[in-house]
């Protein structure tokens, strides 16, 4: 015997979703779509905390060269006494000066404000406050030689206001080294 055709309202009663599916349905929806966000949020603050804290490291790098670069004299005078001043140059090509406007000496602070990027008018946006202080020490002993040591500090602000320490060290010889 052939099978009876069903009626529509029977079909309609077979394919149907009842709300309590739909209602659990998109409530997982929700919370996959929460937990994604989040990641998304987490990764964007991630990635944008390691460029403020690689332009910090890079303007701390480029004062430990500066300092690495004066002549011996000068770097073991301004060593020995708090009054000789270290000629270095901020990033803008200015000569620096500590953070109340006089000569930068060795264990003085200095402060600098950085811009990372531009926006569509041509307005500096992302500020990065960065903070150093060169300490240098007289090494005696065996070796003659100054260590030069550069601490740093950046402020940063990205939704959540940050701070970044951090030093570089490193050791400048009397004896050439060509």
């Amino acid at each position: 015997m052939p099978a009876r055709p069903r009626s529509f309202r029977a079909l309609a009663c077979q394919r149907a979703v009842s709300l309590v599916e739909v209602v659990v349905s998109l409530g997982i929806l929700t919370i996959v779509a929460v937990s994604v966000l989040s990641v998304t949020f987490m990764i964007r603050s991630t990635a944008e905390q390691a460029v403020y804290q690689n332009t910090a490291l890079t303007l701390a790098q480029g004062y430990l060269e500066q300092l690495r670069s004066l002549d011996y004299t000068s770097l073991a005078a301004a060593a020995s006494s708090t009054s000789n001043p270290l000629s270095l140059i901020n990033a803008a090509g200015n000569a620096v000066s500590d953070e109340s406007g006089n000569a930068m000496n060795a264990g003085d602070w200095a402060r600098e404000r950085v811009f990372l990027d531009i926006n569509a008018a041509g307005a500096n946006i992302q500020p990065l406050t960065f903070r150093f202080r060169p300490v240098l020490t007289n090494m005696t002993g065996t070796a003659i030689g100054v260590e030069i040591t550069v601490f740093f500090e950046t402020t940063y602000d990205w939704g959540v206001r940050r701070t970044y320490n951090g030093a570089l060290r490193t050791v400048r010889s009397s004896v050439p080294t060509y």
